[in-house]
């Protein structure tokens, strides 16, 4: 994983986070299903992304990543058969601050799955407490079944989620 973060000392409204990940899974032997399949897939991924946050006021923030996965996946490690596997994230967001310690956002997020016509959309929403000058935690839901994370394809990330945030 290689990234690039732009966040000017003198003019932070701006924050720019472009990031490259080559990723590839291998799961082990022992890992079997009862067709003595993989337990899981093995996959080989190359995932570009692009987040961007721009501060509108001292109150708001929009944002937007777009993510893309150039991938393929086998399920059998024995004998592996790899097929495609690109997919495309887009979300877009919105903070807002409330007080001097609170911040509400809310994400609406589409994954494109092109290889599998597949189209998956839905929102995200939390709300944080900044705890100290560089540390905010959150809770939120996440109404979608999918994560951000490009190399997790499980598809089991609907539900209640905990972030802790911190800067330097």
């Amino acid at each position: 994983m290689v990234g690039y973060g732009y966040r000017p000392i003198f003019s932070d409204r701006l924050d720019v986070l472009a990031k490259y990940t080559y990723f590839y899974n291998m799961p082990t032997t022992a890992q079997t299903t009862l067709q003595s399949l993989a337990a899981q897939y093995i996959q080989k991924s190359n995932i570009a992304s692009l987040d961007v946050t721009y501060d509108l006021t001292s109150r708001w923030t929009l944002g937007g990543k777009y993510a893309y996965r150039v991938g393929q996946l086998s399920l059998s490690r024995e004998q592996p058969e790899f097929f495609d596997n690109t997919a495309k994230l887009y979300i877009v967001r919105a903070d807002y601050r409330i007080g001097e310690n609170w911040e509400g956002m809310i994400e609406a997020r589409m994954l494109d799955l092109p290889d599998f016509s597949d189209r998956r959309g839905g929102a995200l929403i939390g709300v944080y407490r900044y705890v100290g000058g560089h540390v905010k935690v959150g809770v939120g839901y996440n109404f979608t079944d999918f994560s951000e994370d490009l190399t997790d394809l499980s598809f089991r990330h609907q539900g209640v989620f905990m972030n802790v945030v911190g800067s330097m």
